[in-house]
């Protein structure tokens, strides 16, 4: 699931992503850098995955469907959905998993 940052309303200073009903255990936080040569591949596993784009544009694949992200978008990866990131520049984003 991608929660596109454009499309959450900034209220007082904050920009709440609706993830009520989605919750994960933080095992890693990770700050990566994806580029056409150091691509995110394709995996999955057990535990769910959020995904924030700080800097960049690049495709997500979640089960094989493709969807641009850019910065202010989030990323929710359900347990054993096989998901990756590319990118034709550079793209930064964090790993919470």
């Amino acid at each position: 699931m991608v929660i596109k940052g454009s499309e959450v309303p900034e209220r007082n200073g904050r920009k709440p992503y609706p993830l009520a009903s989605h919750q994960i255990t933080v095992q890693h936080f990770v700050v990566r850098v994806t580029t056409p040569d150091n691509p995110f591949r394709p995996h999955k596993h057990e535990q769910p995955e959020l995904g924030y784009i700080i800097d960049g544009q690049a495709l997500v694949s979640l089960d094989g469907h493709e969807q641009v992200v850019e910065a202010g978008d989030l990323i929710f990866v359900e347990p054993w959905v096989e998901h990756g990131l590319r990118t034709e520049s550079l793209v930064r984003w964090i790993c919470l998993g």
